[in-house]
């Protein structure tokens, strides 16, 4: 499919500044660290660059802060934003930076936010609230006017209490006018470093659980002062904010504001401004700041199939009178869709990260309209990370490069030699291995047992919530067909048969399969989380699936979306342990909210029986559950034997994926690129 992007590839000038593009680069975890004054190595540098040079107008990097709060709360790891930036060395490469983006023809901002490392509370401490106040008229607020005393500060995803683990630094400091003014000093001191490095653009953070966001929204502002009550009241923090970094910096100077949700977004009955508010407070900011970001309160999960808020929202306020420019931040959509917002004047900016981690073509794609070429972003979270690195860097599950675009260049050369390769296993490791080899001039024909490509993924198309990883495979399937690669579908390799058509090399990457879980009469357990989607019409009423981690608790919900009566047993408190917490949460809330799926956590499986599984509680307590079926995970275990069966079939072995050492699907993909490079 090839469209003209009109709207997205249209200029927009402001502050005398001409934008390429209508696209702009979040303030997103992708920085390497280096040196005792833990300033941003080269990779940095080659990461904006290639951001910039694939089509985007305006990047966001994430902020600096105070060298006593340079570790993550829990960790040893340094933050990836903790850059010194007063030492030289920093100032060096911040001054690198700003020229390698302005090279590409664009611009580059920095996030202001001095909230890390203050201990200031918006509301007295010692003040005594009576409930109900607004917002509080919800039995989720009264619970947390119980769990947390009687005054609330903002926590992890704008819920307001005293968090320890987010924010533990003790927010005992009342908030007053003394203490705004060296709140805004500190922000406008660091914008104007910024700005004499080189930035061009600054985004105040508004959001719900920084300080500006809590002098806006009611559930959290118990002020009775000038900066409570009344809308217009809690809005004269976040005006005054802006209004005095506007006259410092200057008119040159590009302001972004990130806006507090909204209410006409479906977040929780006592979160966010109503419309009106919302359109008041635009205005009111209008002379000060350039462009208001519109992002959603929850990043888009892997299980739910939404279209974004944004850009309705912000069609909305433009239908109120809002002259500001608007940007809406939308969850990973397709470019036409992108393209109609802009040229329909329901938006003017598109905030995309995923896009960019996902693509290292997108310019590319942006100036021929290719979109067949758009690897579709699988939102898995990786790129949220899953824990501390090392190095801080991003990774995405399903590019391989990110993270090495500074060395991408002299890795992937075209070849000396053409060799003719056979890919045993057609599953994300083997396509991509196939279609890198392709790239640099071998000839790859990939053999599959099954009748599609995917492996173990190949079942996403029976799930509902799996509907994004199937359009990735879709996408597989395409690239396949369009670079020419041969494919044998529903063909199992053999060793004759590959060394009787003479390969030059050959790689297997033939995955792995379930394991039994160690519970005595685990063989009464017909089902694991990988098989459980072919056998749907087996599958009684009534099952037990055992496990917690994120493949059973699929399994799971896949089944209640088919009307199964499910209860899940699990040792952990949690469902989906191993992923990400944002993910944890995700699965939980679809999990209870839609399809009442029977939880039981911190329980041991002691036994499996024809129509029967007992497991025994934290207390000690046996119970017994009767059922139909049971769907049993018990882990993974390698093809290997599948796998060197194949050597010595070709002049060259080699083994990709799970069958070489379990893994994940990022790691079985980053071992194809690996090996594709170097053969």
């Amino acid at each position: 499919m090839t469209a003209k992007l009109s709207g997205l590839n249209s200029p927009l000038v402001i502050r005398g500044k001409m934008l390429k593009s209508r696209f702009m680069y979040p303030i997103a975890q992708v920085h390497f660290l280096q040196g005792p004054e833990l300033y941003p190595a080269d990779p940095t540098v080659s990461f904006y660059e290639k951001i910039a040079k694939n089509g985007c107008a305006l990047v966001l990097t994430q902020d600096t802060t105070n060298p006593d709060q340079r570790k993550m709360p829990g960790h040893d790891t340094p933050h990836f934003s903790m850059w010194d930036m007063d030492s030289q060395p920093c100032q060096n490469y911040f001054c690198q930076l700003t020229e390698f983006v302005h090279m590409q023809n664009s611009f580059i901002g920095v996030e202001l936010s001095p909230d890390r490392g203050l201990p200031y509370c918006v509301n007295d401490p010692d003040q005594k609230i009576d409930f109900p106040h607004p917002g509080s008229e919800s039995p989720e607020a009264l619970k947390l006017k119980e769990d947390f005393g009687p005054w609330m500060d903002a926590g992890p995803e704008g819920r307001a209490l005293p968090n320890p683990d987010w924010n533990p630094a003790p927010k005992n400091v009342y908030f007053t006018e003394e203490k705004m003014d060296e709140y805004i000093d500190i922000m406008c001191e660091k914008a104007l470093k910024y700005k004499n490095l080189g930035y061009d653009a600054g985004l105040i953070d508004m959001g719900d659980h920084f300080y500006i966001g809590q002098f806006l929204e009611s559930y959290c502002n118990f002020r009775t002062d000038e900066y409570g009550g009344s809308f217009e009241n809690r809005m004269r923090f976040a005006v005054k904010v802006v209004k005095e970094v506007r006259r410092r910096l200057g008119s040159d100077f590009i302001l972004v504001g990130n806006m507090p949700g909204t209410n006409g977004m479906p977040r929780g009955p006592m979160m966010g401004l109503t419309y009106e508010e919302s359109a008041q407070f635009l205005k009111a900011i209008e002379p000060y700041v350039d462009i208001a970001l519109i992002r959603e309160a929850d990043c888009h999960f892997p299980l739910e199939q939404k279209e974004s808020e944004t850009i309705p929202y912000a069609k909305k306020m433009k239908e109120m009178g809002v002259k500001i420019k608007m940007a809406c931040a939308t969850p990973y959509m397709d470019l036409q869709k992108m393209d109609d917002a802009i040229t329909s004047g329901s938006c003017d900016i598109i905030m995309s990260a995923r896009m960019f981690l996902c693509n290292d073509e997108l310019g590319r794609i942006l100036e021929t309209g290719e979109a067949d070429d758009l690897v579709p972003c699988i939102e898995c979270g990786v790129c949220r990370g899953t824990s501390p690195v090392k190095d801080w860097m991003s990774h995405c599950t399903i590019n391989p490069k990110l993270g090495m675009e500074h060395r991408a260049a002299r890795l992937v050369r075209p070849v000396e030699k053409q060799k003719k390769i056979a890919i045993v296993g057609g599953g994300p490791g083997g396509v991509t291995c196939a279609l890198w080899l392709k790239e640099r001039g071998h000839t790859p024909v990939i053999f599959e047992k099954a009748d599609k490509l995917g492996g173990q993924v190949s079942h996403s198309d029976q799930s509902r919530f799996k509907w994004k990883m199937e359009r990735y495979l879709d996408f597989l399937r395409h690239q396949v067909e369009k670079q020419g690669i041969e494919l044998r579908l529903n063909t199992a390799a053999t060793p004759e048969s590959i060394a009787a058509e003479g390969f030059d090399v050959v790689i297997a990457a033939t995955g792995a399969h379930p394991k039994a879980p160690k519970i005595p009469g685990a063989e009464h357990a017909k089902y694991n989380p990988v098989n459980v989607y072919d056998h749907l019409s087996e599958i009684g009423k009534r099952v037990v699936v055992i496990g917690s981690t994120s493949a059973p608790t699929e399994a799971a919900l896949f089944l209640a979306d088919n009307r199964r009566e499910v209860t899940q047993v699990g040792r952990q408190n949690i469902v989906a342990y191993d992923l990400n917490p944002i993910h944890q949460r995700a699965y939980y809330n679809l999990w209870v909210r839609d399809f009442g799926v029977t939880e039981i956590h911190n329980a041991v499986t002691t036994e499996i029986a024809p129509g029967k599984v007992t497991y025994r509680d934290s207390d000690g307590t046996v119970h017994e559950i009767l059922c139909d079926d049971i769907v049993a995970a018990g882990g993974m275990e390698p093809n290997s034997s599948a796998a060197e069966v194949f050597y010595g079939c070709a002049p060259e072995f080699y083994a990709i994926g799970d069958c070489r050492s379990l893994g994940t699907m990022r790691t079985a993909i980053r071992d194809a690129y690996t090996l594709a490079i170097r053969i």
